[in-house]
């Protein structure tokens, strides 16, 4: 089975929609591909996450020593950049030992190198990326476990979200949070076949679905989007994913993907 290309599916991970409709429907068959994109997506969002979180902590020098034992580095320097440029050199040895043997043809005077190693590149810098996020992250998680604990978002509630009848191969889950600014968010992740011309579109839904508010639309399989202020969530604690238009217009379509009930339950 051919899977989609490995470049496209991190950007499909990053919330750009640049597959072709071939690979679309391949992603929505294919198991490998789509854990490809769960495992990049959630790469991204911690990286993302990360944006607006303030002074690193200057972690102790048994963190990275730690770091460098699993993955055979030279002893680092303190800070982040040393092991980013560790995971740098790494990922450039790897590239030169897979990249093909030069084959030097006298009669031209021209040295030929094999097109394969230009496609690999691509895909390699990919991978020292991806790496080199997910270092960090584990630092990060690390270095948050260890001296930042009141730092972590409260988990108030979540959900199981189960597909609806013309959707019978999707399924998601969602997370009511609660941010150390007391702002509220609604983590999703879902799974859904994908379709043609249209968009998904977060809700807040009252329990006896007679009002219900956008959150907005989620790119990919996965968001994280602010609850309004003031909104009471013990009334609109239904959460729910539509396939939406086109069309102009913002009411929902009332073609529901999935939807879950939030609750504090374990």
């Amino acid at each position: 089975m051919r899977h989609v290309d490995p470049d496209i599916l991190a950007l499909l991970a990053l919330g750009e929609q640049v597959a072709l409709p071939e690979d679309s429907v391949h992603v929505s068959e294919c198991e490998q591909c789509r854990r490809e994109i769960e495992v990049l997506s959630r790469a991204a969002m911690v990286g993302r996450s990360t944006f607006d979180a303030g002074e690193l902590v200057e972690p102790p020098s048994r963190v990275w020593e730690r770091i460098s034992d699993e993955l055979s580095l030279a002893p680092p320097a303190t800070g982040v950049e040393p092991v980013l440029a560790a995971v740098g050199d790494a990922a450039d040895s790897a590239d030169a030992a897979d990249a093909p043997a030069s084959h030097d043809v006298s009669a031209a005077g021209a040295t030929v190198h094999s097109l394969a190693e230009r496609r690999r590149r691509p895909w390699v810098g990919i991978v020292a990326a991806a790496a080199a996020v997910a270092l960090v992250a584990s630092a990060g998680t690390a270095l948050w476990s260890t001296f930042s604990p009141a730092e972590r978002p409260t988990i108030l509630a979540s959900a199981t979200l189960d597909a609806f009848p013309a959707w019978p191969d999707s399924a998601g889950e969602a997370t009511l949070e609660q941010l150390p600014d007391g702002t509220r968010v609604i983590d999703v992740n879902f799974d859904a076949p994908a379709t043609d011309g249209g968009y998904r579109e977060v809700w807040l839904i009252t329990t006896d679905a007679t009002a219900l508010v956008s959150l907005g639309i989620v790119e990919g399989t996965s968001g994280q989007f602010t609850v309004p202020d003031g909104l009471d969530i013990s009334s609109y604690d239904l959460v729910d994913i539509s396939e939406e238009q086109f069309d102009g217009n913002p009411a929902h379509s009332g073609d529901s993907i999935v939807r879950g009930q939030l609750s504090t339950e374990a």
